[in-house]
């Protein structure tokens, strides 16, 4: 079968004609650049512009070999700042950023290790930072290790998740918990799942400025001995008080962002299936026992996830462009009641492919990475209030085969996990 698939040609110069003014596409594509490598990805911006996420370096060498590959970036006006990494590190990730700048994210530090027989391993231990002018380590917490900070509010909250051993005594191993982490007096909060059980998970994936902070963890099937994943809300200002979010037919739901009217957005497992999973939006306010589904770019390319909410209500995140097997996405925005694809409404010849939107601010700029001329590199739409382009029709196969390489969609499936790992 053949589908029409919108490659863009601009008719500019006749609509510059017919209304005297020189129009422009919804958003303006900005390439944020990296750090003078080939890969970079935006994961947060706050609302002065400034987005922060990871990039490699430099080629220093004819075998392929960089300077790094992985360091922790803020990308702004007047040139990119690489934030750095630990002392016997060598390398970072900034995973989220407040109003004053400050980031937050993980970084790693390898350790020489002497074996009995003399030979020595290198073993890697990752720990949350705050990037704030320097690379510094959360205050240690006891039993809690592999940390990583996802998320920080204007009261300096951070958010995260590690591997915590519940209780030293027992036989269990450590296992993946969520911590609050109040920068202000450097003190935590463990996050029990709503399973609560010493070998039971939780995770926590954001935080807004009154206090909320949500993510998911094991949670018990009621009137069953099975376990699902379900989403909840911590409000830090009620003790900690955890509100649940509701499923529908004990499905999975992974909730990855609130914004200040306590709006949620997440996805949840299609019925009957373990891979594709439905965008979905969720006021916490309104005590309402069912989710309100996003649906997706096309009825029969059934995956969407949502990752981020701005105050506005405005959504954003990927959804599937191909049949399952290909797993080609493309970055949408969700707007009155509207699910679009993020790349018919930029200019026809940007020569990008965005494949998914990370977050928006609420001036409405939106950041994730794409494709541009064979790399993924981390990109900035800007709103220009502009209509859309008109464009001329190519054929394609519906298997999306063909738009782009195979390496590069394997690259970036990968990708889209490791933030939410």
């Amino acid at each position: 079968m053949k589908q029409q698939q919108f490659k863009k040609t601009v008719l500019a110069s006749l609509l510059a004609l017919t209304s005297g003014v020189a129009l422009s596409a919804p958003y303006e594509i900005v390439d944020l650049g990296g750090l003078d490598g080939s890969y970079s990805v935006a994961y947060k911006i706050n609302d002065q512009g400034i987005a922060v996420g990871t990039a490699n370096g430099p080629l220093i060498d004819d075998n392929g070999d960089r300077e790094f590959y992985s360091h922790a970036t803020k990308y702004q006006g007047g040139g990119n700042e690489d934030l750095g990494v630990l002392p016997d590190g060598d390398s970072s990730e900034a995973l989220g950023i407040n109003s004053a700048g400050v980031a937050v994210g993980f970084a790693n530090v390898l350790t020489e290790i002497e074996q009995e027989d003399g030979t020595k391993l290198i073993a890697e231990s990752n720990f949350a930072v705050i990037f704030d002018g320097s690379v510094n380590k959360l205050a240690e917490k006891e039993n809690l290790s592999g940390a990583r900070a996802y998320d920080i509010n204007d009261s300096n909250i951070i958010i995260g998740h590690g591997r915590f051993d519940v209780d030293p005594e027992d036989e269990n191993n450590a296992v993946d918990r969520g911590f609050i982490y109040d920068n202000n007096d450097q003190s935590y909060f463990m996050v029990s799942p709503l399973a609560d059980e010493p070998t039971r998970a939780a995770y926590l994936t954001a935080i807004n400025d009154t206090g909320k902070a949500i993510g998911f963890s094991d949670a018990n099937i009621p009137d069953t001995e099975q376990y699902t994943i379900q989403s909840f809300v911590v409000d830090i200002t009620d003790n900690y008080a955890i509100t649940e979010i509701p499923t529908k037919d004990d499905r999975a739901t992974f909730a990855y962002d609130i914004n200040i009217h306590d709006e949620v957005v997440g996805s949840i497992y299609i019925s009957g299936s373990r891979n594709n999973q439905e965008a979905f939006y969720y006021d916490a306010k309104s005590g309402s026992e069912e989710l309100t589904f996003l649906g997706f770019l096309r009825d029969d390319f059934t995956d969407s996830r949502a990752r981020a909410i701005n105050d506005n209500g405005q959504i954003v995140g990927r959804a599937l462009v191909s049949v399952p097997t290909l797993e080609e996405h493309a970055a949408f925005i969700y707007e009155n009641n509207e699910m679009k694809n993020l790349n018919e409404l930029i200019a026809c010849n940007s020569g990008w492919k965005l494949t998914e939107a990370t977050d928006i601010n609420n001036a409405g700029q939106i950041v994730g990475f794409g494709v541009k001329d064979g790399e993924i590199r981390a990109f900035r739409l800007d709103p220009t209030g502009g209509a859309v382009e008109t464009c001329e029709p190519e054929e394609e196969s519906k298997s999306g085969g063909g738009s782009m390489p195979f390496v590069l969609l394997v690259l970036l499936g990968l990708l889209a996990f490791r933030r939410y790992k």
